[in-house]
């Protein structure tokens, strides 16, 4: 099995699918289901491969949302550049989705390698992505969305997986927990607490000030000493720069052709129906720089 292969459990696979757990033992235990072997079990825990799992989803699919069948029969394993991907899924330009992994983090799927060659997918990631968002063409009921978890307030106080699932930009507790189980989130340290509530399992607690800093670190909230800088978003930064609107400087700052704000200096949030949406936001001053440079001969 590819070592980044990534394992999911039936909870997972109810959330994500919108199926239940007797149907998923029922395909599991029917060799002729065509449901994919458990890859691994620990403990009373079995767990699949999620592309494997999406696959048999996306080919019971009658009615839904399809990719060819080309897409479902080719190698799940095979690695894909970011212009491959945008033409499976049917996109004209690469920079749709880094406007998603830019501003929707936690919505589009992370790369499964990256070197030389750039951002590379597996083919079975874009495939289990592609079948169960929430959006047009296939598609369930979009997952509750979370609270919004104020980044202020007793920095002592204990902050349940709800919490630090919204404060760490993921769309839903399911999506945190398989990230949290998969090691994904190396910036977040092991709970603080395990407080027992009645006869359920002890819930994983942290500290407000502990998921503030593993936020911060990985991106989804912006260091305190921006909060009250002077800031443009892409909208003001396109007209600064002189672009017709801000679909223009969007598209050239995804192709690579303003490099000076490749690195944004922080960002702003809103509740999106997917999940927490962050949106790029720069200095005035370094875009205004920036601006005078292009204009000088």
């Amino acid at each position: 099995m590819p070592q980044a292969a990534r394992l999911v459990d039936t909870a997972q696979i109810v959330e994500e699918f919108g199926t239940s757990r007797p149907r998923i033992s029922v395909w599991s235990n029917n060799a002729d289901s065509g449901f994919p072997s458990v890859a691994r079990t620990t403990g009373r825990k079995r767990l699949w491969r999620h592309d494997q799992v999406a696959a048999f989803f996306a080919q019971r699919a009658t009615g839904q949302r399809k990719l060819s069948a080309a897409v479902l029969e080719s190698d799940q394993n095979e690695l894909l550049g970011k212009a491959e991907v945008a033409k499976l899924l049917g996109y004209t330009r690469v920079a749709t989705i880094d406007a998603y992994r830019r501003d929707r983090p936690g919505y589009f799927p992370k790369p499964d390698q990256q070197d030389a060659n750039g951002q590379q997918w597996r083919r079975g990631t874009i495939v289990a992505w592609a079948t169960s968002r929430p959006g047009k063409g296939r598609r369930r009921s979009a997952p509750a969305s979370l609270s919004q978890t104020s980044a202020h307030g007793n920095p002592d106080e204990l902050l349940g997986i709800s919490e630090a699932a919204t404060l760490l930009g993921y769309s839903s507790v399911a999506s945190f927990l398989s990230a949290l189980s998969q090691g994904n989130i190396p910036e977040l340290p092991q709970p603080e607490a395990l407080k027992k509530e009645g006869r359920a399992r002890p819930r994983k607690k942290w500290r407000r000030a502990t998921l503030v800093a593993a936020a911060r670190q990985r991106g989804t909230l912006p260091p305190p000493y921006q909060e009250d800088d002077d800031m443009v978003g892409a909208s003001e930064a396109a007209q600064i720069l002189g672009y017709a609107n801000t679909n223009s400087f969007l598209s050239a700052l995804g192709h690579g052709t303003l490099p000076e704000l490749d690195e944004p200096d922080g960002f702003k949030y809103r509740r999106g129906s997917a999940g927490p949406p962050r949106q790029q936001r720069w200095k005035r001053l370094r875009v205004e720089a920036l601006a005078e440079h292009r204009a000088s001969p």
